[in-house]
């Protein structure tokens, strides 16, 4: 097994010259400011979507297996990553440091991209173009700190932050974060310059249970799309909390436009964004609306009597939406986790597997 960034019989020059080639538009030169080029997040997990297919892991509950032995793992550009561990639930989760490997789908030219994952499975791993983020140990609060890889020449960096609960999206220069301000006590959306380090507040949001609150947060196409407590009626009652979608913009973080579609309850709710469309799962609908709010509120499927979670996992380019719900458990199967695909349009929800889940 090779680590990256050793020689491996193809000379210098000729890979730096097919990776200008294959991904000349990914690189902005050092003469002038490239505009952003805003990457797919691949996150890592037992299940996966990649070029119209769906795989799958050790365990997964649908698709084509992977080959590796992995619970871990996603795809990107016929590469598959992975750490070479299969997961059980939380059981087997260790402070002990991980490898993420890069190997050919067929299991071929396995190599090391880094060997110190802190807590890997947790949902640290993303993959956004050319670097790799992962949790590399907590800091002295407790909070995860950050290391990344490029996946094509293994230089490594750290980012110097403090402040990152989520990584939301990377354009090539800046990695999009939400966080807390210990210094501030302030919740916040924030970004960092690869190159110079630099660490920037874009947005201050309200507390936890407070209107403004953002409840979840994605980044698409150069935006932040916030699950924003909007409403919060006399009394604590979660259940008559309104929140609404709010775009914010992604240089300066103010509020740019709200969708008008409220989401009234619990705040688990599950959002897709991707050609120009939101996904969403809303008490007992799958939905579709544009980003824009342009087009009103579009059926895709009816969750069925019992289920009152849905969790959207994939739109990979097949013509379906993949999807998860969460039920009440049935007393014949014991069954209370289901795994559907419905046609992306709108139709008959078709399942795929079902199983318990604790």
């Amino acid at each position: 097994m090779k680590k990256i960034g050793k020689k491996i019989g193809i000379p210098a020059a000729l890979l730096a010259a097919a990776v200008f080639v294959a991904f000349g538009q990914w690189f902005a030169g050092t003469s002038e400011k490239k505009e952003p080029v805003f990457y797919p997040m691949r996150t890592f997990s037992n299940m996966c979507a990649y070029e119209g297919t769906v795989y799958r892991g050790v365990n997964g509950a649908y698709g084509n297996p992977i080959v590796q032995e992995s619970s871990i793992f996603t795809i990107w550009e016929d590469k598959v990553y992975y750490v070479d561990k299969v997961q059980e639930a939380y059981e087997s989760i260790t402070d002990e440091r991980q490898s993420i490997l890069r190997a050919n789908r067929d299991g071929s030219n396995e190599e090391v991209i880094v060997d110190d994952v802190f807590l890997a499975g947790m949902g640290y791993e993303k993959l956004i173009g050319d670097k790799l983020f992962y949790g590399c140990e907590y800091d002295d609060d407790y909070r995860m700190s950050y290391a990344y890889v490029d996946i094509y020449t293994g230089a490594k960096g750290r980012l110097k932050s403090g402040r990152i609960d989520h990584i939301l999206g990377y354009d090539g220069d800046s990695l999009y974060y939400s966080g807390y301000d210990k210094e501030m006590e302030q919740n916040i959306l924030g970004c960092i310059d690869l190159k110079s380090g630099r660490d920037k507040t874009l947005a201050v949001y309200a507390p936890i249970d407070e209107e403004g609150y953002i409840e979840s947060v994605y980044y698409y196409e150069g935006e932040f799309y916030c699950l924003t407590l909007v409403e919060k009626p006399e009394g604590y009652d979660y259940r008559t909390y309104v929140y609404r979608i709010q775009i914010r913009n992604g240089i300066n973080g103010e509020v740019e436009r709200e969708i008008s579609l409220p989401f009234t309850g619990s705040a688990n709710y599950s959002l897709l964004i991707e050609g120009g469309a939101i996904v969403a799962s809303v008490n007992g609908e799958i939905i579709r609306i544009s980003t824009n709010g342009s087009m009103g509120k579009e059926v895709i499927a009816v969750m069925k009597e019992g289920e009152y979670w849905g969790i959207l996992h994939f739109l990979p380019g097949d013509g379906y939406l993949y999807y998860e719900a969460i039920a009440e458990t049935d007393e014949d199967t014991q069954y209370n986790d289901y795994f559907y695909r419905v046609p992306k349009d709108g139709g008959e929800a078709e399942l795929l597997s079902a199983w318990f889940t604790i």
